[in-house]
């Protein structure tokens, strides 16, 4: 690796480094322009490494995603797209208005072409560069920039020839050429200057920066259609459902009796994840995350080894039943007021307390985090006038993995109402986040995204109450 490399790839660590440890914070401050290919852009604590929106955008824009080439680069050859076919239609505009034939000037400009009295040739050598453009940047992928400097300037040096060969006096709409010239120079330059000053950098930004993790975080595959976890959960800790027998489809009362302790067992084991969810959300060594001007408080704390949870409390003005009641027993309408999910439904209703459901989470960070979705043991009970909503992962043979879609996995987590004293129609509201969303993005980058999605959160949660106060439910 070149000492260049090198110095881009610290570059890249030290902007993640910040911009994870600092995600809570804004700046006013923006990245106003860019550098060439060969330096990364040279950041100020002041300025970008603080706007964690940009970052974002940056890391949205250069990072391919499910196989296709980058956002960013994907612009670029709309670009080239453009340019082919804005000089074609400007050359068919200067033929038809010259007021001669049309057939004629077709074969006056194509089959009789010369450079001294036809513009064709222009079109030509936007054509070039829309072949060569796209087979090297389009097709191979390619990651420099010589193939780019060496069209622009062909086209570049073929222009300023043609400028002095041209008979410009014979010419009936000379205007009209004239732009023609200058717009395909100028639409070759800028072509250059897009992928030298836009693509170039912002992909390789967007290597370097998870490139900067390779050292630190394990990057984890999509395991789509695995049942166990990458985690450091003990295989215990996620349930699947006892298989039954083949030959039992004649024998009812055996087949009932079995359901029976499937539905027990189901029973036990949310039962656990409840007690430990509860546990864990009230236990201490909490670290402050984030704080919000509305009061709200997100939390952290490391488990199993560096596996990062996270616990948000805030107040919210909605009765505490009224929000229990919406939590569990009219999940899918979650939806409709929390736009983080797709769907959310329910798979099986064990008892009047514990049910299986079904959550598809929607794209996260700009497009950087793909949907999830997961199924999850729940557990919804009243304890001591505080109304709780527990769940963790587990696995449901009748819901395998859905093609297009990585399964997530939840450790015991919960929602938890908390009754204020005086105030009926406010609650205390904690929710006690354990995920592991899987993929190929470090853990670090997911934490951070996590502890901004739990503040949306609690902010759909407001505006849901908002809209049932109107309503006049409270």
């Amino acid at each position: 690796m070149s000492k260049e490399s090198r110095n881009r790839s610290d570059q890249a660590r030290e902007v993640a480094e910040i911009f994870i440890s600092n995600s809570a914070d804004y700046s006013s401050h923006s990245l106003t322009r860019y550098h060439a290919i060969n330096t990364m852009p040279n950041y100020s604590h002041d300025s970008v490494y603080h706007n964690e929106d940009y970052l974002r955008e940056m890391l949205a824009a250069g990072s391919p995603r499910d196989g296709r080439i980058s956002a960013v680069r994907r612009f670029f050859c709309l670009f080239i797209t453009f340019d082919f076919l804005f000089t074609t239609l400007m050359w068919l505009i200067c033929l038809v208005i010259s007021g001669e034939n049309i057939k004629e000037m077709l074969i006056k400009q194509i089959v009789n072409y010369t450079i001294h009295d036809s513009l064709f040739d222009i079109v030509m050598a936007s054509a070039g560069r829309f072949v060569i453009l796209l087979l090297f940047y389009a097709l191979l992928c390619i990651n420099h920039w010589w193939v780019v400097a060496i069209t622009t300037a062909g086209s570049c040096g073929f222009l300023i020839i043609k400028v002095f060969f041209f008979e410009w006096t014979k010419a009936t709409n000379y205007t009209l050429d004239v732009f023609l010239v200058l717009s395909s120079f100028v639409l070759s330059w800028g072509e250059a200057w897009f992928l030298d000053f836009r693509v170039l950098p912002q992909e390789s930004f967007a290597r370097d920066f998870f490139g900067a993790f390779s050292s630190d975080n394990e990057r984890q595959p999509l395991l789509q259609n695995q049942a166990t976890s990458v985690r450091s959960h003990n295989l215990d800790d996620f349930y699947s459902p006892i298989d039954s027998p083949q030959d039992s489809d004649d024998d009812q009362p055996n087949r009932a009796k079995r359901s029976s302790v499937e539905d027990d067992e189901l029973a036990r084991k949310a039962l656990e994840s409840f007690e430990e969810a509860l546990s864990t959300i009230n236990s201490d060594g909490w670290k402050v995350e984030k704080q919000t001007p509305e009061g709200d408080v997100v939390h952290s704390k490391f488990v199993r080894r560096n596996h990062k949870i996270f616990r948000i409390t805030g107040t919210v003005e909605i009765p505490p039943k009224l929000l229990f009641d919406e939590l569990d027993r009219n999940i899918e309408n979650v939806p409709s007021w929390n736009p983080t999910l797709l769907e959310c439904r329910t798979l099986k209703t064990v008892n009047e307390k514990v049910s299986i459901s079904y959550q598809l989470a929607a794209e996260g960070g700009g497009g950087i985090i793909s949907s999830r979705d997961f199924i999850n043991l729940r557990y919804c009970e009243v304890r001591d006038g505080v109304y709780i909503c527990a769940g963790t992962s587990i696995v449901f043979p009748e819901m395998p993995a859905q093609k297009g879609y990585v399964r997530g996995e939840n450790g015991p987590g919960c929602w938890v109402m908390t009754p204020i004293p005086n105030e009926p129609n406010k609650c205390v509201f904690q929710w006690l986040l354990d995920t592991n969303l899987k993929g190929w993005i470090p853990q670090s980058i997911i934490d951070t995204a996590l502890s901004f999605a739990m503040c949306d959160y609690i902010r759909y949660v407001r505006n849901f109450a908002e809209s049932l106060r109107q309503e006049g439910k409270f």
